[in-house]
């Protein structure tokens, strides 16, 4: 088994769904479990359960998921050596980029990076927060924009004046309230989801508490959560822009707001290099002045204007 089909497996793990883990591999989903059953059959036993809830690890596949990630390491590790040898004196910079986050705010991001770190070969990915957070821990990435409360010993620095505008989305009316969508198939956020705090403050705004007939699923990236939505006719948390982009109806009674953050897993980058690379430039930093003062809910309509 290669690494890239080693990679591919540790997607699924993360998403919990082929077309999810497919789509972020660059493959079709017939090519995906193709790989997959491939290599269930070398191994002689199953990795994953397959339900209509998605695919969850077997006891065998969550006792191979430490040695995968060890061979992941060791991969990255080689590739690294390779990469120097080849182009001695030249350092290469991983940097996984959040595809929670709009495209313009990537594109800024890949600017200052380039800008700061000229001397650099860098290296970009794009994924969720849970995979990116996974690759500072597994593949050896350097940097990774990450969405939420923090969830691990890295360093971290929050961006200023950039959010995540979370609400409840479903596929109803705009005008539904929260209680009368208390029956409705929840899609909750995994437990190491960003979104799980928020779906707390959900439950506590009057969706009301988990009980035994409530109809729950639960899901580890947004991809997933919008697809199970669908499917289900379900309540989820997602960004409000994912919501509109895929025809959600959003709820009018609640929304949170969570912070984005640049985390470092690179003891030589630190100081002011970093700084650089979070703050705003003086140009963007003036504008978002100008609009301060000139409207009363900034703060909302800064981050909207972030996430265009």
């Amino acid at each position: 088994m290669d690494s890239r089909t080693l990679r591919n497996l540790m997607r699924i793990m993360q998403t919990g769904s082929l077309s999810a883990a497919a789509e972020h591999s660059c493959l079709t989903v017939q090519a995906l479990a193709a790989q997959l059953n491939k290599v269930e059959e070398q191994f002689g036993f199953r990795l994953f359960r397959r339900s209509n809830k998605g695919l969850t690890l077997t006891s065998q596949g969550l006792e191979l998921t430490p040695f995968m990630d060890q061979v992941l390491v060791a991969t990255r590790q080689l590739e690294e050596k390779v990469a120097a040898l080849r182009t001695p004196g030249q350092c290469t910079l991983k940097v996984a980029l959040n595809t929670t986050l709009p495209a313009e705010f990537n594109r800024r991001m890949v600017d200052r990076l380039i800008a700061v770190f000229p001397r650099h070969q860098l290296e970009f990915s794009y994924a969720e927060s849970m995979e990116n957070l996974s690759k500072l821990k597994n593949e050896a990435f350097d940097l990774a924009v990450l969405i939420g409360p923090q969830q691990s010993d890295f360093p971290s620095m929050t961006l200023p004046d950039v959010q995540v505008r979370v609400v409840g989305a479903h596929c109803g009316d705009e005008d539904d309230s929260l209680c009368s969508l208390s029956d409705k198939f929840q899609v909750r956020p995994a437990q190491d989801c960003p979104y799980s705090h928020s779906f707390r403050r959900l439950l506590d705004a009057g969706l009301g508490e988990y009980g035994s007939g409530q109809r729950v699923v639960y899901s580890c990236s947004e991809t997933l959560t919008l697809s199970l939505i669908a499917q289900l006719d379900g309540l989820g948390l997602v960004s409000r822009e994912a919501a509109l982009r895929n025809g959600l109806a959003v709820l009018p009674d609640f929304e949170d707001f969570l912070e984005v953050r640049l985390e470092v897993n690179n003891p030589l980058l630190s100081g002011q290099p970093l700084h650089d690379v979070v703050d705003l430039r003086l140009q963007e930093r003036t504008e978002h002045d100008i609009r301060h003062r000139a409207q009363r809910h900034a703060e909302k309509q800064v981050t909207a204007e972030i996430r265009t």
